[in-house]
């Protein structure tokens, strides 16, 4: 008779500014229930709030995600970087009570605390409110600080396969020695009770095995790791030029447009011989984009493009002290020591430049 797969919960929390790093877990765990859940019948469902939690209006809204996910988790994984999220009138945030409702109830949290610099300003009170709760955390448990996100994907891959394989052993019981049954009895054609030592099993369990979702690999020409990666940083570039939306909620658009320019249900089984429709959507659509947010949103737009120059000038290895003089004398423009001071004419002309420099234009 077939053993009945095991199913751990592991739940994601994280405000806004993370949902790339909880998007990338998921798919992290999905890897791992296709590489190691069919040999050891150990499996992983994630959830998030935002997919996973179900409309009820009997209470607050933290405490239905509390009782529908988290206390129904196995493993809880919480990120958080600039933001530390919207008070719930328990917690300062939402991640951080379900945190502490995680912990009191004797559950693992992997948390981890994003070092990654942003040029863009932020929250300066969101940014105190993280701190305050990292620093609350030092003495009482083991958190994980990250550089980049590429650090994140390699350092979550490996603690999840530490963190499962912790559950596995609680899991596995001992098997006690077989004492012979003092009697077996059989009713009807479907339900076989088996008596001795005080024991009884259900056939009827067996026919009603939860079904387990597993992850279809992508087919074998689809993109590549370097191709997915340049795909990322496509819609990346398109939710900075996306305004009056959260960047979560832009996300979601930009991968959902992309899915349908492409007809895919998942952007991994883009074909690598679509890369050249894929650069020229993206391109059009950034274009059109960014003349909506020059128009409608000129601080957002000029931190975009100061964010991509600082970043295509970091590719090559270039400074502003060997850098800016040199972009003056090409462009005929008069010198500056700081690319914040320019108009918007002369920074879209800088803008070009620096990234045709870097061979992204």
């Amino acid at each position: 008779m077939p053993q009945k797969p095991v199913v751990f919960n592991l739940v994601r929390c994280g405000p806004g500014d993370v949902a790339r790093e909880l998007k990338k877990a998921g798919e992290i765990v999905d890897e791992w229930n296709s590489s190691q859940g069919l040999d050891s019948n150990f499996f992983v469902r994630h959830a998030h709030w935002s997919t996973d939690a179900a409309p009820d209006m009997s209470e607050r809204p933290q405490a239905v995600i509390n009782r529908q996910l988290i206390d129904k988790a196995d493993l809880i994984v919480a990120v958080f970087w600039k933001r530390f999220g919207t008070p719930t009138g328990v917690s300062a945030s939402g991640t951080q009570e379900e945190i502490e409702r995680a912990i009191k109830q004797g559950k693992r949290v992997m948390l981890y605390f994003s070092d990654i610099e942003d040029i863009r300003d932020g929250d300066d009170g969101q940014k105190a409110l993280v701190k305050s709760f990292r620093d609350s955390l030092s003495a009482k448990g083991l958190y994980w600080p990250y550089r980049s996100r590429a650090e994140f994907e390699k350092l979550f891959r490996t603690h999840l396969a530490s963190a499962v394989q912790e559950l596995t052993a609680k899991h596995q019981k001992p098997v006690p020695k077989r004492k012979k049954a003092a009697d077996v009895s059989q009713t009807g054609s479907a339900n076989a009770n088996i008596q001795g030592d005080h024991n009884q099993v259900d056939q009827r369990v067996y026919h009603k095995q939860r079904k387990i979702k597993l992850t279809v690999p992508p087919p074998e020409n689809a993109v590549t790791p370097a191709q997915k990666k340049k795909i990322e940083a496509w819609v990346d570039e398109l939710v900075d030029c996306t305004a009056n939306t959260t960047r979560p909620a832009a996300y979601g658009m930009w991968w959902k447009r992309l899915q349908n320019e492409c007809k895919v249900t998942r952007y991994e089984d883009i074909l690598s011989s679509q890369m050249g429709d894929v650069e020229k959507w993206f391109r059009k659509n950034r274009a059109m984009g960014v003349r909506k947010q020059r128009t409608k949103a000129p601080d957002l737009w000029r931190k975009a493009r100061i964010t991509a120059i600082k970043a295509a000038m970091k590719s090559v290895g270039r400074t502003n002290d060997d850098y800016y003089p040199e972009i003056a004398r090409r462009l005929k423009m008069k010198p500056f020591d700081s690319i914040t001071k320019l108009t918007k004419t002369d920074l879209e002309r800088v803008y070009r430049m620096v990234l045709k420099d870097a061979g992204n234009s």
